[in-house]
């Protein structure tokens, strides 16, 4: 992938939207996006799989070892 290339952004108001929004910022983890997406866990997975095939960069960190992972998009 060409770091340069803008990713393709979702149609306004769909769900995949919702999740790039949720996944701006300080990110989130899967089981609050299930609650606020209402979709099953891996379900979210796959979107996160479509949306870093449109070109996100989505990364995955943890606060320590016992902690959720907590999912964002990278600007980079």
């Amino acid at each position: 992938m060409n770091p340069t290339l803008q990713p393709r952004p979702p149609k306004p108001g769909t769900k995949l939207a919702d999740l790039v929004a949720a996944l701006n910022g300080k990110g989130s983890t899967i089981p609050k996006l299930s609650n606020r997406l209402g979709w099953q866990p891996h379900t979210i997975r796959a979107a996160m799989t479509r949306l870093r095939q449109r070109g996100y960069v989505i990364t995955r960190s943890k606060a320590d070892k016992s902690a959720v992972s907590i999912f964002k998009i990278s600007k980079s």
